[in-house]
């Protein structure tokens, strides 16, 4: 063959290439990997309790307090830079439960046992307002989907009252008794995440049979979320949560944010892989 044809062959091919690529993709970006409303990118909600001394703690009428964080390098003071030490529990402002938290016979389930894809992924936010307890009337009352629902975020009065807000400790917050944990897990188990806007999922009268009945069905709770009414909507969230992951825990504190889904329908499909 000339160089001439050789040539022309190779701008054919490329421009063959090109055409694939263009087809591959379209025009509003929602083939790409980052689109910015497939839960991968685009607006960011933080929904994590920010740490800090007025933070709420479990029990404690003066909240988590100075003594959570102790510069132990410091740059005022001569050194070549700025290190801290942080000495607070497991279970504080935004935190994730692990099995051996309250489950007998899953001592060994803990932090690093944890599925993260649990916790990341298409989440339905509903509400749950004027219900003293989620109990298994109030959780019938909200008609949650039978299906489609892997993970669920609930908004009560806590979020009203501002309880992740306020520094004493709340003892009348809004979370599961034991009776709605079993409901749930009976008429909803493919729920596999729940997320809740104060520090336990499980009522305080009810602590440790509500937090069994979740976690021995394989919940994972999120616990501590912020979850402001002027900031975040009901409806579908992609949500992401990334919890510290600490060998033998019962739970750790964990960031998360929530990202817009494109609706509904696509928030309960799985996450595209790159490339799909």
């Amino acid at each position: 063959l000339s160089s001439q044809t050789m040539a022309r062959a190779l701008q054919l091919s490329l421009l063959a290439v090109l055409l694939a690529v263009l087809l591959a993709v379209p025009a509003n970006g929602q083939g790409m990997c980052s689109s910015p409303n497939d839960g991968h990118g685009g607006h960011i909600v933080d929904i994590t309790a920010t740490i800090r001394a007025s933070l709420p703690a479990w029990l404690s009428e003066t909240g988590l307090g100075e003594g959570h964080r102790t510069e132990t390098w410091s740059m005022l003071n001569g050194d070549d830079a700025n290190a801290s030490e942080l000495t607070f529990s497991a279970h504080t402002g935004t935190h994730v439960d692990a099995p051996r938290h309250f489950v007998p016979w899953k001592n060994q389930h803990g932090m690093e046992t944890v599925d993260i894809g649990a916790m990341n992924g298409p989440a339905l936010l509903i509400e749950a307002y004027d219900v003293p307890v989620l109990n298994r009337e109030a959780l019938e009352a909200l008609d949650i989907p039978h299906a489609g629902v892997s993970r669920l975020i609930i908004r009560t009065d806590n979020t009203r009252r501002k309880l992740m807000h306020a520094t004493a400790f709340t003892p009348d917050y809004v979370a599961f008794d034991t009776e709605g944990a079993k409901w749930l897990v009976e008429h909803r188990p493919d729920i596999r995440a729940i997320g809740i806007d104060y520090l336990s999922i499980a009522a305080l009268d009810h602590l440790a049979e509500a937090h069994v009945a979740l976690l021995d069905h394989g919940i994972v709770p999120i616990e501590g979320l912020v979850l402001d009414e002027d900031k975040i909507d009901v409806g579908w969230w992609w949500l992401h949560c990334a919890p510290l992951k600490v060998e033998g825990s019962d739970g750790a504190p964990a960031r998360a944010w929530l990202t817009p889904v494109n609706d509904p329908a696509g928030a309960k499909k799985p996450p595209r892989k790159c490339g799909q």
